[in-house]
């Protein structure tokens, strides 16, 4: 999600320095390093870059991204059935709401087909940990009297598998870099469905260094499209089976954030990446990625 930050940072880099030439033995020895790799042909058009003096990072990578992510979910209607009778709505005397804490650890490949396009793909592990609560109203006992409030929170635990595919775009001028990022995942946790998402995000910053390591620091907004039903089917204490549809998100789908990323060398960058929505909800990213 992180990756078109190094390209956009290479691009302005070169815009920035465009009207100074490169020295022709320095042209010659970034060419004939280029023609040793067997990874030469990526990027597409990445002699157009290179002929400017721009040095472009190395087209693949793999890395790992560690989520850990915290968040209000907002339940819009819960429908249950038994034995196969449809589900009907529950929400006339039952209203939910549940707060969640994500671990996703996803090992990562991507490649830049053109200098300013990178797409790639992730695959990996996913736990949620919920704690649900569970509004109820009650009809009074006898007239006159009020109606019954009761609240039960119900802490769950789920875990299962994820994985999806993203582009990104990047550009830039002078020190300063745009990226825009579009990730689609799937994620299966165990419900008769799996639960799809797409997250957008869009990162601005300035490129510069970090004693003699190439560093980058953005601001970035990011969209999680992630709201979905979760359906399934249990066993009814009282026999037969029981089937649910939960229409559930995010309570706040946009958050704002930090990030940086610093460059070791050519083979090794990592960035950090850190967001919050404003109402309690945040998350943090972690992404080491080798380079080749």
């Amino acid at each position: 999600m992180l990756a078109g930050v190094i390209v956009a940072a290479a691009l302005v880099a070169g815009a920035a320095n465009a009207e100074v030439a490169p020295a022709p033995d320095s042209l010659a020895a970034s060419a004939a390093e280029h023609a040793e790799r067997w990874s030469s042909f990526l990027p597409l058009l990445g002699h157009l870059a290179r002929d400017r003096g721009i040095e472009l990072p190395l087209p693949f990578g793999a890395g790992l991204v560690l989520y850990s992510l915290h968040r209000d979910i907002v339940i819009n209607d819960v429908r249950v059935g038994r034995n196969g009778t449809p589900p009907v709505s529950v929400s006339d005397f039952a209203s939910l709401g549940a707060r969640a804490e994500v671990f996703n650890l996803n090992a990562k490949v991507d490649a830049w087909i053109l200098p300013f396009v990178n797409i790639y793909a992730i695959v990996g592990y996913i736990h949620n940990e919920s704690d649900t609560r569970i509004d109820v109203t009650l009809p009074a006992i006898s007239p006159g009297q009020p109606d019954r409030q009761l609240q039960v929170n119900v802490p769950t635990q789920m875990e299962g598998s994820v994985g999806g595919v993203g582009m990104t775009l990047a550009g830039g001028y002078g020190p300063y870099f745009l990226v825009v990022d579009i990730n689609a995942a799937r994620a299966d946790l165990g419900f008769d469905e799996r639960f799809d998402a797409l997250v957008t995000s869009a990162r601005a910053g300035w490129n510069g260094a970090a004693g003699r390591f190439p560093f980058r620091a953005w601001v970035n907004l990011t969209d999680w499209d992630t709201a979905t039903i979760a359906t399934g089917t249990v066993a009814d204490p009282d026999g037969g089976t029981l089937s649910f549809e939960v229409d559930q998100g995010p309570a706040w789908r946009r958050t704002w954030g930090l990030g940086a990323q610093c460059t070791f060398n050519p083979h090794f960058d990592a960035a950090v990446d850190l967001g919050v929505d404003f109402h309690g909800g945040w998350y943090l990213a972690l992404i080491p990625v080798a380079r080749f």
